[in-house]
C-alpha cells in the first residue's frame, strides 16, 4: 500500500511502511542556511520535524504552494514532506517505467495516471547530503 500525492501536475506515492501521518503544512520556521529543498521545521505535537519540499528535492515545477505534508521516516531519521495535496491510499503496480533520481524507483500508471514510487530513504539521505 502507498499514500498517493500531488505535487504540480505530477502523481507520486509513498510506501505506507514509512508514513507515520499526514498533517496540514502550518507554522514553518525557516532555518538560516538550509539547502533549497529545506523548507525549515515545524513543531508538530513537541516533536520538531524538519520540513522538506517534494517538488524542490526532486526538481519537479510546482503549480500552486504545498498545502499539506506527508510525515515520514527513514533511516536518516523522520521529515515532513511537503506537497499538494493528498489523493488517497492505495496499491502501486510494480514500476513499468524508469524515471530519473535517486529519490524515484520508477512509475506505473493508475487509474490512467502515471505514478511515481519514492524512495523515502534514498530522499532523505539525498537532501540530508546537499
Amino acid at each position: 500500500m502507498h499514500v498517493h500525492v500531488r505535487v504540480g501536475r505530477e502523481r507520486y506515492a509513498f510506501p505506507i511502511a514509512h508514513v507515520r501521518e499526514v498533517a496540514e503544512l502550518d507554522d514553518v520556521t525557516p532555518v538560516p542556511g538550509a539547502g533549497g529543498a529545506v523548507l525549515g521545521v515545524r513543531n508538530l505535537r513537541g516533536r520538531v520535524l524538519p520540513v522538506l519540499d517534494l517538488a524542490t528535492a526532486i526538481d519537479v515545477p510546482r503549480g500552486e504552494a504545498a498545502s499539506r505534508m506527508v510525515v515520514v521516516e527513514g533511516q536518516a531519521g523522520e521529515a515532513g514532506i511537503a506537497v499538494d495535496e493528498i489523493v488517497g491510499v492505495g496499491s502501486l503496480p510494480p514500476p513499468t517505467v524508469s524515471v530519473d533520481g535517486a529519490a524515484l524507483e520508477g512509475a506505473a500508471v493508475v487509474d490512467g495516471v502515471l505514478v511515481a514510487a519514492v524512495r523515502v530513504d534514498a530522499l532523505l539521505e539525498e537532501v540530508v547530503a546537499r
